[in-house]
């Protein structure tokens, strides 16, 4: 049997349907979307927790020397692998008089220049300006691109960040941060946003503590979470064990792909009566499945592109290819099931199958 008569043998019963590829492709989808699902919404949900873990202030270290601490190296540890910002502070003595609260002062922070992206900051366009607590924000009415009136003159504001009340150290609730130049002036407090968790970037922090000025009162360094709340280490969900998903969704195609086979054997053990080989019939099985299996394949695809909107494309996409593993290896299970369920169905049992049909 020639290959264009095999290939037009199998669009015929796929066309037909005669080989339930409707059917045979919603079944396939349904089961496959169950697996593919499963893994989607536990990688999704651990995708979201670590973005809330990050939020939170809980994957932030602050390493505390008041008096000992080198901006520039500081602002260096941003160019480590695993540190998402880094930044030094140092909190100024008299903070930011301004003329609609007389007589008061808003804590003020001379930051490096990396230090504001460790915060989510409204309005930051990059322009020269303070960066204020939302709390400041409101008791003066300003916001992005407004000034704040002080008694040396107007002082712009570039942003607002973001500094929720969620157990994270309160200082800096109520406060201004002004990017300064690094004239090579100590600072108090170095910070570092830290994820993938990695402790060698996080040692990296105590690198910053110079040795030659220390604090009059000999104040000792301290190292810990911005915001401890949601414990010291972000445990994901427990995995199931490597290649378990990828088994079952190869196990779930064969089954698919063979069940639609043995459903038919009293037309193949015909076909195979009036001479089709069965080397034919497994080839046309094959492209039958091929046709159904990728549409059901790629149904259940679908399934784990909705499970994932919303999150970033370099969080959604790893996690949609993962998905496309497993659809690939079903899809490959149904034509290989299939096609090897040929051989299976005898043409001497054809009598036998029309019995029991």
């Amino acid at each position: 049997m020639r290959m264009t008569e095999v290939l037009r043998e199998g669009w015929r019963d796929v066309a037909s349907g005669a080989g339930a590829a409707v059917v045979c492709a919603g079944v396939l989808a349904v089961l496959l979307a169950g697996v593919v699902g499963i893994r989607t919404i536990t990688v999704a949900d651990d995708v979201r927790a670590a973005a809330r873990w990050v939020a939170s202030g809980a994957a932030t270290q602050v390493f505390t020397a008041a008096g000992r601490i080198d901006g520039r190296a500081c602002a260096a540890l941003a160019d480590e692998p695993d540190v998402l910002a880094a930044g030094a502070f140092r909190k100024t003595e008299d903070g930011m008089v301004v003329s609609a609260l007389p007589g008061a002062s808003i804590p003020t922070y001379e930051v490096t220049g990396g230090a504001t992206a460790l915060f989510s900051v409204t309005g930051a366009s990059g322009d020269a300006g303070v960066v204020v607590a939302p709390e400041v924000a409101e008791a003066l009415g300003v916001g992005p691109g407004q000034q704040i009136a002080t008694p040396d003159g107007p002082v712009p504001v570039a942003g607002v960040y973001a500094y929720p009340d969620d157990g994270r150290d309160p200082e800096l609730s109520y406060a201004v941060l002004a990017p300064t130049a690094d004239d090579g002036a100590p600072f108090d407090a170095c910070w570092a946003t830290v994820w993938p968790e990695d402790d060698t970037a996080v040692s990296a922090l105590r690198r910053t503590l110079l040795s030659a000025s220390g604090s009059a009162d000999g104040e000792r360094s301290t190292l810990g979470q911005l915001n401890p709340r949601s414990g010291t280490t972000f445990l994901p969900s427990e995995p199931p064990a490597p290649g378990v998903l990828e088994s079952v969704a190869l196990a779930l195609g064969l089954v698919v792909g063979s069940a639609a086979v043995l459903r038919r054997r009293l037309s193949i053990a015909s076909d195979r009566h009036v001479g089709v080989s069965a080397a034919a019939q497994a080839l046309g099985i094959a492209v039958q499945h091929l046709a159904w299996g990728t549409v059901g394949a790629a149904l259940a695809l679908a399934v784990s592109v909705v499970l994932v909107r919303g999150l970033p494309p370099g969080d959604g996409l790893p996690i949609v290819a993962g998905g496309a593993v497993l659809c690939v290896l079903g899809l490959v299970g149904a034509v290989a099931g299939g096609a090897a369920a040929v051989p299976l169905i005898r043409e001497r049992a054809l009598h036998r199958y029309f019995r029991t049909r």
